[in-house]
This record gives structure tokens, sequence and C-alpha cells, in this order.
């Protein structure tokens, strides 16, 4: 059966949220839409709720199961609902966030009015871990027809342009036709994903209207930080999204928005860097400063930072960072990061 729209829903150890993600999902106006879940081997009844509605909700026909024969993390996860999503577009659902009963109808329409290739509504972050104040990140309406526009903007606002699948509608042609997937990474594999994915769309919209609520609670992989021991691995391959995409970056020299590409994923290396500095006691083994050093390497060459001059000040101090002696490297990367306040 063909549907307008696939909600993507991939599921892992979210037993307590899922019931009410479900809901959020069966509640939408917008009648064609399949309810694509992918199930990760949590192993923790989540999967339990899914049968359930399946056999009972009057939606239930439109759920359709993707079974895993063991765990491979969110990347593999959300590509196989990639490849097997049979709507015209892709919605991407997390197993523990909510969205508005119009969200998809308000996205579609949207989409409509000038053939979209993806459609970004504004989001509500709720922490129910601290229970601190939900914060909102309202876009300005805004509308793109020229290539590299998105790309431009998204790299620019970079500080308020979430970077994450999750709360946009996107065209499943568009997606195929650019052969995009997301790496296998526990961390920033949506970001991968995203940076890829606005170089090679024309069409876009921005919408102010709040669409989706992401819950943060105490098990959600976003919080690393709160680990008591970390694998020198584990975060080696997860900095290596960042490295995969200044590689990217290097076919794409000739765009107008390199110069803030190239500066943001040099923050994000600088940021890297910082985390390891300031857990280095949990973090085993240890990460030499060479290996610290190498993370910290930029893309552009200096020369190209001159010559294209988009955040040139930001991208000369990074390239001067990673290129000063390895016996002035750490003191330096400290004495920026306490500046920065993240060390």
């Amino acid at each position: 059966m063909q549907y307008e729209v696939t909600i993507g829903i991939p599921v892992y150890r979210a037993a307590g949220y899922i019931e009410k993600t479900m809901e959020s999902a069966l509640s939408q106006t917008f009648p064609s839409i399949e309810f694509l879940v992918l199930d990760d081997c949590g192993g923790d009844g989540s999967m339990d709720v899914i049968e359930r509605l399946q056999k009972e909700h009057p939606r239930g026909k439109d759920i359709r199961i993707l079974r895993h024969e063991k765990n491979y993390g969110i990347g593999v996860a959300r590509n196989r609902i990639l490849d097997e999503a049979r709507g015209n577009y892709l919605f991407f659902l997390d197993s523990d966030d909510i969205i508005m009963s119009d969200t998809i109808q308000l996205l579609f329409d949207h989409a409509q009015k000038i053939d979209a290739e993806i459609v970004y509504g504004s989001w509500e972050r709720i922490d129910v871990i601290d229970k601190s104040p939900s914060v909102q990140s309202v876009y300005p309406y805004m509308l793109f027809t020229e290539p590299d526009g998105l790309a431009m903007y998204a790299f620019k606002n970079y500080s308020t342009f979430r970077i994450s699948v999750c709360n946009c509608l996107m065209k499943i042609s568009t997606l195929r036709d650019t052969h995009l997937h997301f790496v296998d990474a526990i961390f920033w594999e949506d970001m991968a994903f995203t940076y890829e994915m606005v170089t090679k769309v024309r069409r876009a919209i921005l919408l102010p209207e709040i669409t989706y609520y992401y819950i943060c609670r105490p098990d959600s992989l976003s919080h690393f930080q709160e680990r008591k021991t970390l694998h020198k691995e584990e975060i080696l391959k997860n900095a290596s999204v960042v490295n995969y995409l200044k590689d990217k970056l290097e076919v794409l020299r000739g765009h107008s928005y390199v110069p803030y590409m190239n500066y943001n994923l040099g923050m994000n290396s600088f940021y890297v860097v910082c985390y390891v500095l300031k857990h280095q006691s949990i973090i085993h083994p240890m990460i030499s400063n060479s290996e610290l050093r190498q993370l910290m390497q930029m893309p552009l060459k200096f020369s190209d930072i001159i010559c294209r001059r988009g955040r040139l000040m930001g991208n000369m101090a990074l390239w001067t960072l990673s290129h000063i002696p390895n016996s002035l490297f750490v003191p330096f990367v400290r004495i920026a990061g306490k500046i920065k306040k993240v060390i």
C-alpha cells in the first residue's frame, strides 16, 4: 500500500515512553500515514506496546513493524526505515518524543505549495531530569528556492538551526536519488546526515509553528556526559563523524557556504578535544596529545581561508590552533576551553 507520508520510529529501550509517542503519532489529523516501527532489540517490552496498538488501535492496520535480529544502533535503524518506507515523504520520530496532532498535515500542506524537498517545524525541549524550564526554538518563516540557500542559512546559523533529522518532513525521492544514508555512530549520526542533506536540497521551508517536543530523559543516549567510564575507541569513533564531514567538504570547495561549514566542523572538533581534556580521568586507555591535535586538523588550507573570508577570524584561529607545536597545543586548548566555559 502506498502512503503520502511515512512516520519512521526506531525503538530501543523506550518502554516508559513509547505509548505516549505512538499515541501522538496515531492521533495525526492527516489521513495517509504509514507508521513504520523498527525494533532494534531493546528487550524491555517496548514492542509489546506496539503490537498491542497494532491489534487494537483504529489505525493499527497502518502500523508496520520491522525487526533486527540484534541491536545495530540508531544509524542502521534509520537507514532501514529510509530504505523500506512506502510514503512519498518521510518524518522521523524518536521513540520518547511527542508531536502535535496537526504536525504532519501542517508540514505536508506547506511542502505541496512549492514541491518542497524538506519542511522544518519549530520545536520545544522538555527536560524531565531536573524539571528545568522548557526551551523553545522558533524559526522565522523562510522559503528557499535557490541552490545553496538552505545550506548557507544552516551553516551561518548553526547555533540556532537544530542539526536533527527529527521534526522535518523529507521527500523520499530526494533522499534516495542523492543516496543519502546515516553513518554508523552512537552520536552525531544525525549531524552527518543533516550536513550532507542541506547541501543537496534546493526547495525548503522553515515554519514558526511548534510541531515537535523533544523529551530529555535520564537514560537517553544524549546523556553521554553522565557515564562513569568512557572508552577511547568509542570517543574516536564518534569523532570520526566530524572527520567524515571534513572529507566531504573537499568536494564542495566551490560553494559559497564552505567557510561557514569549515568553521562549524572546526568548532565541533574543538569541543570534542575540550570534552576529552575535561574527562581524562574516566577515559581508558588515554587519548594522547598527538591524537587530540590530529582531531583538530582543518579541511581548508590557510590560503583558502583568506580568500573565502567567511568566518575569517574564527577559521584563522582554529587553523592556527591546529598547527601550533604539540607542546603548546593542550595548554592553548585549555585556555580557549575555559574562555568558552566548556572546561
